[in-house]
Parts: C-alpha cells; sequence; structure tokens
C-alpha cells in the first residue's frame, strides 16, 4: 500500500492538488475493498503485472483502408493524368486506374488484374502490391512526368497501405490509471481530466467502485509505470457476474478500434474465468438502457448512457443492472466529495511535505520542483533571499554569526578568493580573518 500511496502523491504533486495522507488513504482503503474480486479475478491471468495492478498485452494495431481517402486521392491523380495524358489514350488509363483502386484493398484479384494487363499493357502479377502497380501504370501513361505526381502517388499509396503498430495494450486496476485516465501528458484530454475537468471527482468515482476497469494504450517502449505515459486510447469497461459492457473510446470513437479493444478485453476475461470465449453482443440502446445504471452521488460523466455495447456470456442470462461509480471520497479529509468538478470538498486545503512527509496547511508550503514544501524544510540563503530547496553552505556574516547561503552566492563570493595570494594561508586558518569578502566560509 506505500508504493501505491506515493504513486498517488505523485500525481497530486502533479497537478498541485491539496490532499492529505488521511485523504488519500481513505480513498485506498476503498479501491482495495470495491477492487478485492476484480483483482482476484485479474491476477489469474499470465500477462498480470502485480505493479502495475494491470493486465498487460502487446500487440498490433492497423489502420484499415478508408474509402474516401482513397477516392478522394484517386481523383487528384485522375486531374493529374488528365493533364498529362493524350485524349485517346484517356479511356485505357481510366480503365486501368479504375480497376487498380476499385478494390480498396492492398493487393488485387486476377479479375482487377486481368483488366490493368489488357488495358494498361504492363506487366503485374498475383500479390503484387496495389501501389506498386499503379505506379508501373502511371510510368507507362507517364503521368509521372507531372509535378504533383510524387506528391499525390505518396498520398495514394499512404491511402491503401494498412499500417501496422506496435503497441502495449494495458487493463488495469491502478488506482493511479483512474486518476490519469485523461492525463495533461495526453495529446488529447475529456471532462475527466485533473486540470479543468468538469467531471475530475468521476475518476475517484471509478476508483472505488467494484465494477469499472480502465483499458488503454500506449507506445511499445512503455514497460512500467504505465500512469505516467500518454495515451493513444483509452476506454471504460464494466465488469459484473458475466457481463462486460464497454463505454466510449477516446479520443475518437473508431468503430474499428472498439471492436478490437472490445476482441482483446473479451479474451482477457475469459481467460481469468476459464470458459470459451463466447459472446452474444448486444448494441441497440433499448436494449442496453435496463443493462447499466450510475451509482448514487456518483461523479463521472455517464457517457456509457450515450455510447456503449455490452457482451453477456453465452448462455447466460441479464441479471442485475451494472451499477457504475462510487460517492468519491475527498482527497483531504476523506469525507464524501460532493462536488464534480474537484478532487475535495469544500474543506481546509492541506497538502502532504514531500521532505518530510507532514501533512501541513498548503498556504505554509511553497510548490517547487514539482513538489509541495513545508517552510520547515525551506531555506533562505543569507546573501540573496531566495528560498532554497537544494543543499546549502554554511558561512559567517561579517558580525561572525553563523549563516547559510546558496551554491550559486557561494561561489559568487569565492570569486575574490581565486585572486588572492595568500589563500593558501586562509585554507589553513579557515577563512576566518578574510575582509575581502561578504561572507566568510567555514572550513
Amino acid at each position: 500500500m506505500e508504493q501505491l500511496k506515493n504513486a498517488f502523491y505523485e500525481v497530486m504533486y502533479k497537478y498541485e492538488k491539496s490532499f492529505s495522507e488521511h485523504g488519500v488513504m481513505a480513498n485506498l482503503r476503498a479501491w482495495e475493498t470495491a477492487k478485492a474480486p476484480l483483482l482476484t479475478l485479474l491476477r489469474k491471468h499470465p500477462a498480470w503485472q502485480e505493479e502495475a495492478k494491470a493486465v498487460v498485452i502487446e500487440f498490433s494495431e492497423g489502420r484499415g483502408i478508408e474509402r474516401d481517402v482513397v477516392d478522394e486521392v484517386s481523383f487528384a491523380m485522375l486531374q493529374i493524368a488528365d493533364e498529362v495524358i493524350p485524349e485517346d489514350e484517356r479511356p485505357a488509363f481510366l480503365t486501368a486506374f479504375r480497376a487498380a483502386v476499385g478494390e480498396y484493398s492492398s493487393t488485387l484479384p486476377e479479375e482487377a488484374l486481368e483488366i490493368i494487363r489488357n488495358s494498361g499493357k504492363i506487366k503485374c502479377a498475383s500479390g503484387q502490391k496495389t501501389s506498386r502497380i499503379i505506379g508501373r501504370l502511371c510510368r507507362q501513361f507517364h503521368v509521372d512526368a507531372h509535378s504533383q505526381y510524387n506528391k499525390v502517388f505518396a498520398q495514394l499509396s499512404d491511402a491503401l497501405n494498412p499500417l501496422q503498430l506496435q503497441k502495449t495494450a494495458v487493463l488495469s486496476l491502478h488506482p493511479c490509471d483512474f486518476l490519469e485516465m485523461s492525463s495533461k501528458s495526453n495529446t488529447w484530454t475529456s471532462c475527466h481530466n485533473l486540470s479543468s475537468g468538469s467531471y475530475q471527482a468521476g475518476a475517484l468515482s471509478y476508483m472505488t467502485d467494484d465494477v469499472s476497469m480502465i483499458f488503454f494504450t500506449v507506445d511499445k517502449e512503455v514497460k512500467d509505470h504505465f500512469y505516467r505515459a500518454p495515451r493513444r486510447t483509452r476506454q471504460m469497461f464494466f465488469l459484473k457476474d458475466c457481463m462486460l459492457y464497454q463505454s466510449r473510446l477516446y479520443p475518437d470513437d473508431s468503430d474499428e478500434i472498439t471492436k478490437q479493444n472490445r476482441g482483446i478485453v473479451q479474451k482477457i476475461i475469459t481467460t481469468c474465468m476459464e470458459v470459451p470465449n463466447r459472446w452474444v453482443l448486444k448494441t441497440k440502446r433499448d436494449e442496453l438502457s435496463e443493462c447499466c445504471e450510475s451509482g448514487e452521488g456518483s461523479r463521472q460523466y455517464p457517457d456509457y448512457h450515450y455510447q456503449g455495447n455490452l457482451s453477456v456470456l453465452k448462455g447466460t442470462e441479464i441479471q442485475n443492472p451494472i451499477v457504475i461509480g462510487a460517492k468519491p471520497i475527498c482527497v483531504c479529509c476523506g469525507s464524501h466529495n460532493r462536488l464534480s468538478h474537484g478532487l475535495k470538498c469544500n474543506c481546509e486545503d492541506q497538502v502532504v511535505c514531500q521532505d518530510c512527509g507532514r501533512t501541513v496547511p498548503r498556504n505554509q508550503t511553497r510548490y517547487m520542483e514539482n513538489a509541495f514544501h513545508c517552510n520547515a524544510c525551506l531555506h533562505i540563503c543569507a546573501v540573496c533571499g531566495s528560498v532554497i530547496h537544494d543543499t546549502m553552505y554554511p558561512a559567517f556574516d561579517r558580525r561572525g554569526n553563523a549563516v547559510e547561503i546558496c551554491f550559486d552566492c557561494y561561489h559568487a563570493s569565492l570569486e575574490p578568493c581565486a585572486a588572492c595570494s595568500v589563500q593558501g594561508v586562509c585554507r589553513i586558518i579557515g577563512n576566518s580573518l578574510c575582509a575581502r569578502t561578504a561572507i566568510r566560509h567555514t572550513a
């Protein structure tokens, strides 16, 4: 629990949130109790990582061929061709070109290849990439001589060749993955982001209920501390008995990625349950309206009421609805937080000093170096007056009083000594008699 507490603190410092040890531990105890059944279940998966509190899987994510993009770029290519190809040759090029792009595929069937051979008078083999065939066709008709050809051909090649990206998928129960469900490290945010989101408390509601799991993808280079990494996509899943509800995909609600994510999570759950991976999918809103509801006093944005789907294990029936979200707990006082736009209620602002670990009033601290530090753990330089959270150097002022100075002032005050002819003597007697510097340093 200490490790989770420190990670929780880290997120609070990141967003400069008020919090106390009592409030954080109240949330973590609620998380531990509520998520116990899900933790027990997911720990059965061979890809479970205990420190991450998540099932972590590497996978390949493909971008499908988008027909509207192919059509748009193909139109641009035909415009170029009209400017280059003689009028009597255009019908042959048009027939061959349409046969190539009309399949919306990275490779072509034999029927399309035969049309291209006859009309385009070029060689093309089965299994050859469509983009290469189009390139050969354009060279045959000298379309490649146009100044815009390379640009348009590159766009068409990209559109016809699905991109495969290696990513890491994380199905997590880690408290900080809920807190960072809309991280400011992302290139996108949602209303649950802790910087300015109107449903910040929703992260706590998801974190402390007994059904919510957060699924997200990160770059394949990320191997641990997943809550620190930018999320490429994120989606909430809710599991109760044999029902798995999938909410909206962020940042873009792609049907293809939603289907892919659902397949990954379904497989994880059935592997843990040791049952066949066979589900009945329900997508109609009238079927889903009674399948889930928001918990009393919860503060999450209920996007699952507007977008989502329900998977039911084959051979089972829908029982009681899935109750999503718990009452959020204030991260300061540990009481029920009724405010959606923050992590705390209207109690006193407190923070935990990173140095001494004490919970102190926020107005008795300073936020420096990405954390809060209480006044007792900070230092004031006797020369420049700066508040310092760093190593201080002992010295004597001109009256002989012991003082502390910062690194910059320490070295600045030594500059006259560098040119002094008796600096060796000073070292022997501890610099105590030198009148050339404003500050005399201890030996």
